[in-house]
């Protein structure tokens, strides 16, 4: 796995597998926030427990394509205020 470090103004870190089929977003704490994947799917999560809400924010299970890429990143800037760069993955 490839890390970025985290800067000072930065409470997250996103990381991408060295083979570039997924990414991670996650917090300062370790804990993950939303997980792409090019084989298994999607997975935005909460960044901490809120009691019985559900966990997962938006999550799918199988491969994705371009277009989920496109949605993953809206789902993280919409729950976690996290811009990832559109080139942060390739896609043929």
């Amino acid at each position: 796995m490839s890390h970025r470090e985290l800067r000072e103004d930065e409470h997250y870190e996103i990381a991408v597998s060295t083979n570039g089929d997924t990414l991670w977003v996650n917090g300062e704490d370790g804990t993950c926030w939303a997980r792409f994947s090019k084989r298994w799917g999607i997975d935005v999560h909460r960044s901490e427990a809120m009691g019985d809400a559900p966990h997962c924010l938006y999550c799918t299970h199988g491969r994705t394509t371009a277009a989920d890429w496109q949605t993953f990143r809206a789902e993280v800037l919409k729950h976690h205020g996290v811009e990832i760069a559109v080139d942060a993955l390739a896609f043929p």
